[in-house]
């Protein structure tokens, strides 16, 4: 079964010098990349290997294996299970242990086979749970690795067919929190259980369903050796449309249950009245009855990787990403980070740190951990910065401490100022001895 979505994924884990693993409290003291906890995520990954979504890479997989049984196997696992860390131990109340259900059938399906030691993937499954590698290396039968140290970076290579779903399926809003829950629970019931019954019922859906099983059936199509991607400008009228209604909110089945595709309804959508359920069905082709299963797969990149991929969407995560750059380029060879780094700059391989040529830094100034300072920015007399990245133009007054914080341009920050995990915006104002009392506290004009 080929590929339906190809996500990147991250290690984000890290351990201490006995090799246990820190916690994200350790790993932000220690200055390394620390999640915050709405980020953090269940993630199970099968040991079995998803086609890619074009035949073009199949070749150039298959190529780099040389084809044989036991050359090594690209990084590409497939999806089983994807739960957010919150919803997972959320406490209801009741004080019961969390616990994290994965479906009889997901385990069958992806642990189905025999192996060479003539256990099937599903009895070698405690073996792998933790670690993959221990049992794949002596079974060949796919296992599952369940791990919480993986970061979607939420970067998605999608199918074709995958945006004619979200068009017959106008209500889901979120890719992440709708659409590709939705895909890693029905991959093994097929692309015709994505769709579902209910947009079965729908002239235009019909037609988008036939149309995407008769491609499947067909094969990958390219043209030119490059897969037709015209369909992904017809998203933004997708998510237009999606807004004048509801999420589907708890679409997901109780996999449990053996699923029923003829009593499959989407909850957002009301039951059909009995009375007219009759006639309508005589109008309405069944719901096919083929099956073309699909795969959800991740591209997992090594820790050494991942040091420099990230999604930078939060204050320490953007901290993080600067700091990272920036130990990398200091690094670097004059010859190499001469195209990088303005002419004239001061760098600081001790303390990690680049000023601009332009920067007027008062007496002794203390710069450490990773700051960055931009042109035209005037640093008082005694100022200490730890963690910092400060735009053009900024003046910053005496005796002021600023620690884990980003400034806008422009800004003006006053003496005996401290300022800590927080951030001022483009050309706001910091009266002289301001002190930040919440983690998180913004400064805007």
């Amino acid at each position: 079964s080929g590929a339906a979505v190809t996500m990147l994924l991250t290690d984000a884990g890290a351990e201490d010098k006995e090799g246990t693993p820190l916690k994200e409290s350790s790993k932000a003291k220690t200055g390394l990349f620390s999640r915050e906890e709405e980020d953090m995520e269940y993630i199970g990954l099968s040991s079995d290997i998803p086609m890619p979504l074009s035949a073009s890479l199949a070749a150039l997989s298959h190529s780099k294996n040389g084809g044989g049984e036991d050359s090594e196997a690209p990084p590409s696992r497939r999806v089983v299970l994807k739960r957010s860390k919150l919803e997972v131990e959320e406490d209801e109340g009741t004080g019961s242990t969390p616990k994290l259900v994965v479906s009889k059938r997901r385990l069958h399906a992806a642990g189905g086979a025999r192996g060479r030691n003539g256990k099937s993937g599903l009895s070698n499954m405690m073996g792998g749970l933790l670690s993959m590698s221990s049992t794949a290396a002596v079974d060949r039968s796919p296992t599952i690795s369940l791990r919480s140290d993986l970061h979607d970076v939420h970067v998605y290579a999608v199918s074709n067919w995958v945006f004619e779903l979200m068009h017959a399926r106008p209500s889901m809003q979120s890719f992440q929190s709708e659409v590709l829950p939705l895909l890693i629970s029905r991959q093994y019931r097929g692309v015709e259980a994505a769709f579902g019954p209910t947009a079965w019922k729908g002239e235009a859906n019909r037609e988008r369903l036939k149309k995407v099983l008769k491609e499947l059936d067909r094969g990958a199509a390219e043209v030119g050796g490059v897969v037709t991607c015209h369909k992904v400008s017809a998203l933004l009228g997708m998510y237009a449309s999606g807004r004048m209604s509801g999420g589907l909110g708890g679409f997901l089945p109780n996999e449990d249950e053996v699923p029923n595709p003829a009593d499959e309804l989407d909850p957002a959508t009301p039951k059909a009245d009995p009375a007219i359920s009759g006639s309508s069905s005589l109008l309405c082709p069944p719901f096919p009855t083929s099956k073309h299963p699909y795969a959800v797969s991740a591209q997992v990149l090594s820790r050494e990787a991942s040091f420099l991929t990230l999604r930078a969407c939060t204050l320490p995560s953007l901290l993080y990403g600067c700091g990272a750059v920036t130990s990398q380029t200091i690094k670097l060879d004059t010859s190499l980070s001469s195209s990088l780094v303005a002419k004239g700059a001061r760098l600081s391989i001790k303390f990690n740190s680049i000023l601009a040529p332009s920067c007027k830094v008062g007496e002794k100034v203390q710069t450490k951990g990773c700051t960055i300072v931009g042109d035209g920015v005037t640093l008082g007399d005694r100022c200490k910065l730890n963690n910092v990245v400060v735009m053009d133009g900024v003046s910053v007054g005496t005796n002021t401490v600023l620690q884990n914080i980003l400034v806008g341009a422009g800004a003006k920050i006053g003496d005996n100022c401290n300022l800590r995990d927080c951030q001022v915006g483009p050309g706001a104002e910091v009266p002289s001895g301001t002190k930040t009392s919440e983690k998180g506290e913004a400064f805007h004009v």
